[in-house]
Order: C-alpha cells, then sequence, then structure tokens
C-alpha cells in the first residue's frame, strides 16, 4: 500500500505543478458559469430554471461530452511518461507491484479529472450567484442546490470519466503509444457522432436499447427527460431506475473490466504487449549477441552545394513527401478512413428522413448527412497533426540536427502544412467515395459529382486550409503543444457561442461563413457572394498569421520569445512583400464584405430587433383596435426579377368601410420594409411617417363614410444589393420565387410584431402578452384569423419573370404571352371569393397533370416540380384525388376548378395553402420513398393536409381569437389522417399516430409561455397540429368517424364563406357535443376544454390454449387520468373511463390485431380476459396511442405462456 500511495501522490504532484489541469478546471468553471449567468449560452428565454436538475443535467452532459480528448490527454501520458522520458528501466528493476504502479498512477490521474471536472460545479455555483441574472429563474444557493449539482455530477461526469478513463488507462498500458490513446478518443468520438446522427435522424419512437449502450449520455438524457413538462425541469431529478441506471451500471462494468484487463496482461518490462512478434524479438537479441560487424574507411566524393529555386523546390517537395509517407504508414490515419466509411454509410442510410419516413438519398442529403459529423472530425484531425507536426522534431529529441540542416525555415514549415492539406483532400475524397458508395447501395444512380466537388473542394478544404494555418500559427507561437490545442480548440467553438449574445459580424467570426443550404432547384444561390468573400478573408488572414508563424519559428535551441522576436525582426524584411500581399488581401475583402453588409444592407443584431419591435407596441399598441377599412379587391402588376432576386409591383386595393362610424385616417405597416408609395383617389396627407418602425398614418381629407369604398394605390419593390451578414431573403430567389402580400402594404396596427417570449418582454418593460383575444371579443371576433385587413375578395394580377420561368399565382391562367423578353401571366379569380391571402412564384418548372372529376365539374390537378424531382408527382396526383374524393364526400363541392402544387428551394421548409395554389418545399417533400408496404408516406400526408385547407381556412375560416387556429390546423391534420388511413387501413396507423403523440408530448415539454386547452390555443403549433390531431382521431373512434365529419359538415355549412362576426370553437364544441352520445360527453371536457393525460401501463400479459384451441389472454393494467394546468404540473382525476384494449399477433412493431375492444376502467388496477382465435404475442391498454400518455412505451407489452 505504501508503494500505491507513493504513486498516487507523485502523480497529483505533478499534476498540481503543471497548468493544464488548472487551465482546463477555468475552462469549465467559465462554461458552467455562462450557461447559468447568461440565459443565451444554453437553453435561452423561458420559463426552465436555469439552475435547474434539468439545466444542471444538460450542461454537465454536453461539457463532459467534449471533455472527452482531455480525458485522454490526462490518462494516457499518465502510464506513458516512463517509457517516453525511458525511467521504466530504472523503475522496473525495483521491487515493484503491477497494483502499486498501475492503481497509483491510475488513481492520480482520476483524481486529476474529477478536479478538472469539478470547475463545472464551482462554476454553476457561482453562475447561481451572478447579480443581473434574473431570480425568478433561479433556485436559491443552498444545501439543496448543492446536493443537486453533486448527485448530477456523479451521475453524468464523474461515472464518465471513470470509465473513459479506465479505457484510455488501458490502451495507454497495452500499447505504450500515446497516437493510439489519440486514435481512440477520436474513434469514439466520430462513432458516437455517427450514432447520435443515426438515432435522431431515424426520430426512433423507442429508444430503449439505444438509450443503455449510449456511453456519452445525449441519446440517454434526452430520452429520459424528453416528455418531461416545465415543471418537470424544474423539479425533478434523473432517477436512477430504467434505461439511466441499467446504463450507468453497464459503463461502470465496462471501466472495471478495462482496468482489470489493464492489469493482467501489463508486462512489468520495456516492450509493450503490441509492438513485436516473438520471433521479431528473438532475431533481434541474436544479433545483439552476435560479433561486432565490420567497419570500413569509405572516401566521400566532394559535393558542390547550389542553393538556387530549383534547390528549394527539391526540398520542399522531398520534405512534403516524408511528412506525408509518415502520416499515411501511420494506422491513425487508416482507421480515421475506415471509420468514416463506415459511419457514412451508416448515416447516409438514414439520411433527410422524416418522421421515419424515407427519401430518396439524393447528394445534398448525403453531403448533409456526413458534414454534421464528419467535418467536426477534420478539424480535430488538422488539431491534432498541426500540433504532432510543428512538435515532431522537439518531441523525438532530433531538432538540433534537424534545424542544422541547410534549408529555409519557409521550406519546412510549408512543408508541413501542404502534408497536412494532402491528407485532407485524401479524407475528403473517401468521403466522396463512400456518399456515392451509399447511393449506389440505396439503388440511386444519379451522382452528381459536380456537387460534390465543390462542397467538399472548394468550399469544406478551403475552410479546413485556412484553419490549418491558424493551428500551425499557434503551435509556432506557443512554447507547450496542448496549449496550442486548447487555443484552437476555443477558437472553433468561440463563435457557436458570442453569436448568441448579439456578436454576429462575420468580421471578428473566424472561420465562420455564412450560413448556407444547398437546394437542387436553386444550387448555392445567394450564398455564392458572401461565402467566396469570407472564405477569402479568414484565409487572407490564417496567411498574414502564417507569415509572422514562420518568422517566429524555432530553429535550434530553446529560446525566450524575445530572442525569437530578434530573429523574427531579421527574417521578417525578405517577407514583407508576401506579408503586405497578405495583408492587402485582407483588409481589402474585408472592406468589400462591410460595403456589403453595413452600407449596401443593415447589420440587426437580434436584440436590435427586439428593441424595434418592443418600441412598436409601446409607440402604436394604442391604435390596435382602431376602426380600419377592409380590402374587398385586389388588382396587382408584379415584375419579378430573378435574375437580381429583386421585383417590383404596383397594385390597388379597393377600400370599403364596413364599420358605422367614418374613418380618417389609413394606418399603414409595411414590415418588409418593400413599401415605396401610397397614395389614394381622394386627397391625402401624411400625418406620421416613421420607417424604423414601419408605420405611416394618412389623414384623409375627405373622412371615409359607412358603407363607402374608395381605391388605395401602391408601388412596392426590393431590390437585392450586394450580399447581407445575415437575414438573406430567402424568398426571392434565382429559380424557385416565393413570397406573399406581406410585401405590401398592410392595414392598422400588427400584432404579428410583437415579442412573444415573457422574459424578453419582461426585460423590454411590456405587459403580458395578449396573443389572441378571448372568444367572443367584440373587436376581433370582427376580424378573421389570417387576413386583418380584408375577409373575402375579388382578385386579379398580371405577373411577369424571366424568359425560361413559369409564374404563378392564384386564380385562372387568363391569358399568357413574351414582351420585351419575358415571359407574361393574367390571373384572375372573377366573381369567385377568396380570402385576402394570395402569393407570387417564379421557377424552372416541369409540370405534371392530371385530372379529378369533382362534385361542381372536373378540378384539373398540377404539379410544378424541378426536373430533377420526378419522385413523387404521381404520389401526390394520387393524394390530391383521394383527398378530393374524401374531402368532397364528407364536408362538400370543392370550390374552385384546379388545385396545384409548386415546388421551391428548401432554404424554407414547409407547405402553405393558398387558393387552389400550395407552394411546397423541396425540402418536405417530391424525393420520398416508400419501399415497403407500412412505411410512412410524409409526402402523401402533407399534400392532403394542405389540400384540406381549402375547406379549413379558405371556406371556413373563424375570429381573430383564443382557439381559431385549431379549426383550421386541427381540422386540416385530423382530415390528412383520414385519408391516409383509407390508404394505409386503420390497423397500420399505429406508427402516425404514435409520431403525432411524440410530437405533442415534446412540444409541450419545451412549452416556453403556457400550454393551453385546445379549444383556446393561441400559437403553439404542437397544439393545433399533433394534439389536435389525436383527439379528433380519437373521438371519431370513439363516436364514430361520421359522427365527427357531420359535426364538422354542419359547423361548415353554417359558416361557410361567412363574414364578421366569425365563429369561434365554441360553435365547434356545440356541434361536437350535439353528436357525441350522454356518457362520452366527458371525452369533450377532457379533450377539448382541459389538458388531460393519461399515464395508463400494462404489468403483465399472459396467455393458455384452451380445449378448443383457442387461447384465454389474461392482462393486467393500471390506469391513471391526470389533469395538468398550464406549465406541466399535474393532479390525479378521478377515473371512469371508456379506453380501448387489444390483442396482438406478429412481431413488434408490425402486430396485427386479434381482439380491441373498449372497456369501461374505473380502478387504477384492473384486470381483464379475452379469447382469440390464434396465438397472441402482445397485448395492452391503448394500444393505438389514441389517448394522451406520457409514456406510451409500456402500454403494451409480450405475452407470455401462463
Amino acid at each position: 500500500m505504501g508503494m500505491f500511495l507513493n504513486f498516487f501522490f507523485f502523480e497529483l504532484k505533478l499534476r498540481a505543478k503543471g497548468a493544464l489541469a488548472y487551465s482546463f478546471f477555468a475552462v469549465f468553471f467559465f462554461l458552467a458559469f455562462f450557461g447559468v449567468a447568461a440565459e443565451d449560452f444554453m437553453i435561452g428565454p423561458g420559463k426552465v430554471l436555469l439552475n435547474g436538475p434539468y439545466e444542471t443535467a444538460q450542461i454537465q452532459m454536453l461539457f463532459s461530452f467534449f471533455g472527452m480528448i482531455l480525458v485522454a490527454g490526462i490518462f494516457g501520458p499518465a502510464i506513458l511518461r516512463d517509457f517516453q522520458l525511458n525511467t521504466y528501466q530504472l523503475i522496473f528493476t525495483k521491487p515493484l507491484s503491477k497494483f502499486a504502479y498501475l492503481g497509483g498512477r491510475w488513481l492520480g490521474s482520476f483524481v486529476t479529472t474529477v478536479f478538472v471536472f469539478s470547475g463545472l460545479i464551482f462554476g454553476e455555483l457561482a453562475g447561481s450567484l451572478a447579480p443581473w441574472v434574473d431570480h425568478t429563474r433561479l433556485l436559491p444557493v443552498d444545501g439543496h442546490l448543492v446536493a443537486m449539482i453533486l448527485k448530477t455530477f456523479i451521475q453524468i461526469p464523474l461515472i464518465q470519466a471513470f470509465f473513459l478513463g479506465a479505457s484510455f488507462f488501458c490502451v495507454a498500458a497495452l500499447t505504450r503509444k500515446l497516437v493510439i490513446v489519440y486514435l481512440q478518443g477520436i474513434g469514439l468520438f466520430v462513432v458516437y457522432l455517427g450514432f447520435l446522427f443515426s438515432v435522431l435522424t431515424a426520430r426512433s419512437l423507442n429508444r430503449f436499447w439505444p438509450s443503455v449502450f449510449d456511453p456519452l449520455g445525449n441519446v440517454l438524457i434526452d430520452s429520459v427527460t424528453r416528455y418531461w413538462t416545465v415543471a418537470d425541469r424544474n423539479g425533478m431529478m434523473i432517477p436512477w431506475h430504467g434505461e439511466f441506471l441499467y446504463n450507468r451500471l453497464l459503463w461502470i462494468g465496462v471501466g472495471c473490466v478495462a482496468l482489470l484487463v489493464a492489469y493482467i496482461f501489463f508486462p512489468m518490462q520495456g516492450e509493450a504487449v503490441t509492438v513485436r512478434s516473438g520471433k521479431k524479438r528473438n532475431l533481434e537479441a541474436d544479433e545483439e549477441l552476435g560479433p561486432p560487424r565490420p567497419t570500413f574507411h569509405v572516401v566521400l566524393p566532394r559535393v558542390t552545394q547550389i542553393f538556387g529555386l530549383a534547390t528549394t523546390w527539391a526540398q520542399f517537395i522531398s520534405m512534403m513527401r516524408v511528412r506525408m509517407k509518415n502520416i499515411f504508414s501511420e494506422v491513425l490515419f487508416w482507421a480515421i478512413c475506415l471509420m468514416m466509411v463506415g459511419l457514412n454509410l451508416l448515416t447516409g442510410r438514414v439520411a433527410g428522413r422524416i418522421n421515419g419516413a424515407n427519401v430518396y438519398p439524393v447528394t445534398y442529403l448525403m453531403l448533409q448527412a456526413v458534414e454534421n459529423w464528419s467535418i467536426l472530425l477534420l478539424y480535430i484531425i488538422v488539431t491534432i497533426y498541426a500540433g504532432e507536426l510543428i512538435w515532431r522534431e522537439r518531441d523525438t529529441k532530433f531538432e538540433l540536427i534537424h534545424d542544422a540542416l541547410p534549408f529555409a525555415g519557409w521550406v519546412d514549415w510549408m512543408s508541413k502544412f501542404a502534408a497536412i492539406c494532402i491528407v485532407q483532400l485524401a479524407i475528403l475524397t473517401v468521403v466522396l467515395l463512400t456518399g456515392v458508395l451509399s447511393q449506389a447501395m440505396q439503388g440511386y444512380f444519379r451522382f452528381e459529382l459536380g456537387q460534390y466537388f465543390k462542397e467538399l473542394y472548394l468550399i469544406t478544404f478551403v475552410m479546413i486550409c485556412t484553419f490549418a494555418l491558424f493551428c500551425m500559427a499557434i503551435q509556432t507561437f506557443v512554447k507547450n503543444k496542448f496549449v496550442g490545442h486548447a487555443i484552437a480548440i476555443a477558437v472553433f467553438f468561440i463563435p457557436t457561442f458570442i453569436t448568441r449574445w448579439g456578436w454576429i459580424d462575420v468580421l471578428y467570426l473566424f472561420n465562420n461563413p455564412v450560413s448556407y443550404t444547398y437546394s437542387d432547384m436553386n444550387g448555392y444561390g445567394h450564398f455564392v457572394k458572401p461565402l467566396f468573400w469570407e472564405d477569402f478573408y479568414w484565409l487572407a488572414f490564417a496567411c498574414l498569421l502564417a507569415v509572422f508563424a514562420i518568422a517566429l519559428a524555432q530553429r535550434g535551441t530553446e529560446a525566450p520569445f524575445g530572442e525569437r522576436w530578434r530573429n523574427a525582426k531579421l527574417r521578417l524584411p525578405s517577407m514583407l512583400p508576401i506579408a503586405a500581399l497578405f495583408a492587402l488581401a485582407f483588409l481589402g475583402s474585408g472592406a468589400w464584405i462591410y460595403y456589403n453588409t453595413h452600407v449596401l444592407n443593415e447589420i440587426r443584431t437580434d436584440q436590435e430587433q427586439r428593441h424595434r419591435q418592443a418600441d412598436y407596441e409601446k409607440l402604436y399598441k394604442k391604435y390596435e383596435r382602431l376602426p380600419q377599412p377592409k380590402i374587398t379587391d385586389v388588382d396587382t402588376r408584379v415584375n419579378l426579377l430573378p435574375e437580381t432576386r429583386s421585383f417590383e409591383a404596383t397594385g390597388t386595393f379597393t377600400l370599403k368601410n364596413k364599420t358605422d362610424q367614418p374613418i380618417p385616417d389609413i394606418h399603414i405597416n409595411a414590415t418588409k420594409e418593400s413599401v415605396d408609395e401610397v397614395t389614394f383617389d381622394r386627397p391625402s396627407h401624411i400625418t406620421l411617417s416613421d420607417p424604423k418602425h414601419w408605420y405611416t398614418i394618412y389623414h384623409l381629407e375627405t373622412p371615409l363614410a359607412p358603407g363607402e369604398e374608395m381605391k388605395m394605390f401602391f408601388k412596392a419593390s426590393y431590390h437585392s444589393h450586394g450580399f447581407r451578414n445575415n437575414g438573406e431573403r430567402p424568398e426571392l430567389v434565382a429559380n424557385g420565387t416565393f413570397f406573399d402580400q406581406d410585401y405590401f402594404p398592410h392595414l392598422g396596427y400588427n400584432r404579428g410584431q410583437e415579442l412573444d417570449n415573457p422574459v424578453r418582454r419582461k426585460e423590454e418593460k411590456l405587459g403580458p402578452l395578449e396573443e389572441l383575444a378571448p372568444r367572443g371579443d367584440p373587436y376581433y371576433t370582427n376580424v378573421n384569423l389570417f387576413t386583418p385587413d380584408g375577409d373575402w375578395i375579388t382578385y386579379h394580377t398580371i405577373v411577369s419573370t424571366a424568359p425560361d420561368q413559369i409564374a404563378l399565382s392564384p386564380g385562372y391562367l387568363q391569358k399568357q404571352w413574351k414582351q420585351n423578353g419575358r415571359n407574361y401571366f393574367e390571373y384572375s379569380m372573377g366573381q369567385t371569393k377568396m380570402l385576402e391571402f394570395y402569393d407570387y412564384n417564379s421557377g424552372r418548372y416541369d409540370v405534371k397533370r392530371a385530372v379529378y372529376q369533382g362534385v361542381n365539374g372536373p378540378i384539373n390537378i398540377e404539379v410544378y416540380h424541378d426536373p430533377k424531382h420526378e419522385f413523387d408527382n404521381d404520389d401526390m396526383i394520387e393524394a390530391s384525388k383521394k383527398g378530393l374524393e374524401y374531402y368532397e364526400k364528407n364536408y362538400g363541392p370543392f370550390q374552385f376548378g384546379q388545385y396545384r402544387i409548386l415546388e421551391y428551394p428548401r432554404y424554407r421548409t414547409f407547405a402553405q395553402s393558398f387558393p387552389n395554389t400550395i407552394p411546397f418545399s423541396e425540402g418536405i417533400g417530391f424525393i420520398g420513398k416508400v419501399e415497403k408496404p407500412d412505411d410512412i408516406d410524409f409526402t402523401y400526408f402533407v399534400t392532403d393536409h394542405e389540400l384540406a385547407h381549402q375547406w379549413w381556412a379558405h371556406q371556413l375560416i373563424g375570429g381573430a381569437v383564443l382557439g381559431s387556429n385549431m379549426m383550421s390546423e386541427s381540422f386540416a391534420e385530423y382530415s390528412a389522417l383520414r385519408v391516409m388511413e383509407k390508404k394505409y387501413g386503420a390497423a397500420n396507423m399505429r406508427k402516425f399516430l404514435r409520431y403525432e403523440l411524440d410530437g405533442y408530448l415534446r412540444g409541450r415539454a419545451g412549452e416556453v409561455r403556457h400550454e393551453p386547452p385546445l379549444v383556446l390555443v393561441q400559437n403553439e403549433p404542437y397544439v393545433w397540429y399533433q394534439k389536435g390531431s389525436l383527439v379528433l382521431y380519437g373521438l371519431s373512434d370513439y363516436i364514430g368517424e361520421d359522427k365527427v365529419n357531420l359535426a364538422l359538415k354542419t359547423l361548415l355549412d353554417k359558416y361557410k364563406f361567412a363574414g364578421p362576426p366569425y365563429p369561434d370553437t365554441r360553435a365547434l364544441t356545440a356541434e361536437l357535443r350535439a353528436v357525441t352520445p350522454p356518457e362520452l360527453q366527458y371525452l369533450i371536457t377532457d379533450m377539448f376544454e382541459t389538458i388531460t393525460l393519461y399515464d395508463n401501463k400494462t404489468t403483465t400479459a399472459t396467455y393458455v390454449e384452451t380445449p378448443d384451441h383457442t387461447f384465454k389472454v389474461t392482462m393486467h393494467v393500471d390506469a391513471k387520468k391526470l389533469k395538468a394546468d398550464g406549465t406541466g404540473n399535474e393532479t390525479v382525476a378521478p377515473l371512469n373511463d371508456l379506453i380501448e384494449l387489444g390483442v396482438f399477433k406478429g412481431e413488434k412493431n408490425h402486430e396485427v390485431p386479434l381482439h380491441v375492444e373498449k372497456r369501461w376502467i374505473n380502478q387504477p388496477t384492473s384486470t381483464f380476459e379475452f379469447i382469440v382465435d390464434e396465438k397472441p404475442t402482445r397485448a395492452g391498454i391503448d394500444p393505438f396511442n389514441k389517448l394522451i400518455d406520457r409514456n406510451p412505451e409500456d402500454n403494451t407489452v409480450d405475452i407470455t405462456k401462463q
């Protein structure tokens, strides 16, 4: 034990003398400190406590994850130090036990690691005391907080430090090569990122096994907490049971096994276990014992040394080859390539999935899949190799010989840089080849090698080279390789954090160019210019830094910085021309970027935008309920200029005073800053002009009398100038333009510009937000939900575009012609009324057409798609036909003679339903791939959802009051579910309903305000989409699909195309109650009017075969009903509910129902028996997830034989 303690304390003392442990303690301290003290650093504004249990788990999990390489850097050198310094020969001659040697080294390293990670504890406690933090979002600093942080520290960082440290220590002890330890760390990091990407992309609903086998906790913590509400996140700690307990026990066991392996196989001698074969060792021993070799006197020829350009070039090539050979001969490089091949194939297989729906592996998805993690890997490789190459001669004690050789300093330095670049090119080529291979393995052979080349070699490679220059320069400047690594890592992550605080100018965000997206329709589009100039800017900076690094490069013995600087001043004069060139490039490109982002365009931070919105509300909220006229007719002329990402428009609005009092003032808001001029057909003058806040007031010399109409004329335009720092407008593109009437003037005060986050509102000294008015509000009942400027209008437009494009807008095509080299299209709705909701589109399209025979005549179905995206067109047309069939049968006639779907670039990812016209992003459709009969066809679903809006919004529209969003979105979602059911069958709806339930539970877990009941929903998409569809589908299952559809049709018939006053959800619940039996009226209350959840569970299920060869199934179930408030606090409610029970056959997730029946349940625990004709495999309560269950995974269980 004495020797054990000696090694233990020696290790601690050695670590205490170095700066590494203290440096990383400080790093973790400040990361945790800012994680609590700066709300934008981690979770952002909301109601989750900044130092609560959930946030503490997130902080400790995230930062201990990124500390994984640090663990390798502590445990690896601990056991390798004696072999690197050749002291092992002395140590192993002592009477030393293996336990004392290994155990002391390991425990000292473990305690050091715990000390480093404890910075998270002290940082969080210090952050909790920061005086500027909103105290309502902090737990008090007391014993309870300390205990909670310590418990979380034990649960996450401590256990991970144990098993990671044991693993790294074991590999280092057996191989005695630090590079192998690094390889292990990088390998674990890469494999884990691939695992993480696969799990999250596939969006698996059953994460038990991925959670159990998750070594670093991301999937595990997300799985445990994904449905926690705000109340749960602020009050619950991660429990020691279920998958969390199994995971921790598993990885503690892995750590113990690693330590045992190290102890058993570690040789107390000079050679590692893996170094040489016995045969080679014997041969070398024989050579050492043999007679001395003879020596010969050699006369060397006289050599004339010539130092010219050819010699310099030859030296450069030779040194570069040596470095490349060293890298390519290392196991590390080939192991990295092998890992990338495997992970690229894995991630490529699940790339682009939406809710489990498969897609065709188009090239941009392959690149998107691997770039999520492989680019980070490349940065890690660059960081490591930059240090290894700069320090190799000093690490091997070869620097005195190497530096005495006759070569220029820049040749040595640049040969190392060239070697790194060639390595990166090789790895990027591996990425390309595996992307192509992944596509081919999935039967897709449209490889688009040009896109691979642009993305990998023109964008990624340049950024990697820039970072490599920076890393090498830093390693040249500093006197410690690991300090250089720390600086490089810090610089890499700094932009991620400081942008959260509003520091968004690319001029100081190193190597962090504009975020871009590739589109099959529009390529890199408007991102090309900022990408080029920002990459060029930082590359020039890195080259300038490299010049100074070469001048400062150490040559010969270790010298202080002052002496290196004096030497650098002697070298710099000869390097001034090239330094001046790079400086000119850096300053010139920076000036050009500044001109584009600050002069031609405005740069606006989130904070500045927030202040504007707050000022807008403070200044003009008083005009919110001021009577304004309504638009009754729209006539526009729009010239689209796709080649310059611009448009010019003129228009005429017919305004009508629908109030009972004269209107003397017209209030105009123009939030898109695109309105150039507004005039009227009567004299008027401006009484207030506030372009900063988008508000103008026009005084009419003759007020608009009640019932009177007048014309309003406007000019609007937007011209793209240069490029922006951020906030490029994705609506206007070279191919696939899509924008709506938001670019035109709007009447009155715009509530959509108000701040909606309660924390931000408090900071801006604003009161609580009333996002929507209460039902029955006398003003907003007369304003419809979507278009406050108007009710139902007539519409006409003429749109021009580029000569190779088709322009579209709602309405029927009246005329098409060419003029002055441009295409013109005239559209009109005639006398057909539509919502004051319209858009403009233009693109190079192929068109797929079909005709459906509707109730009122033929309906033309058209899909305007990119020529490369022919995959889903038939599917969209089939979905449209089936949707029209179901909706016309159950809700009434389709009001138009056409239904058009228009593809637009995936810079935005949604579909939107305008009158008979549906812009549909390529990011959520057009490349869907249905491989199996039960695969979810997401494109089919979205198509029918948007089609349903032609009834639920474009025929029935609610007032701008609480709950009205559900009468649009919930109805459309439910209707699409019904069409899906007709395609897949009721039994196969289980998977889709489960995704809907998952979306709702995740949504309410992240609620930053207050979750409302469905009939009072405001702007909570997870309520009106996922919950709305679930409860309507569930209700139809209880009372019958026909009755729910009857209630919806009755509501529609009463209010179809109705003007003010508009209906609200009270009318809906009245219709639903009218068709619901008395004993099931509780469903309306639970599903629509309150937040009701269930915690149902099947504890056991058994079967026994009867004499008549049927099977008697017995199941024991637990049932609990809960009522929740808006923050997630739950109370148990009385239970007397009709709940579905089911028995199934077949494999899990592919079961076929044998018996499904609803039973009344009024006890917490119940037993049920059923007789089925076939052998059952699974049974449970609420098996189709028709109720909102907090933990749906335990609803069903495998049936065992009794």
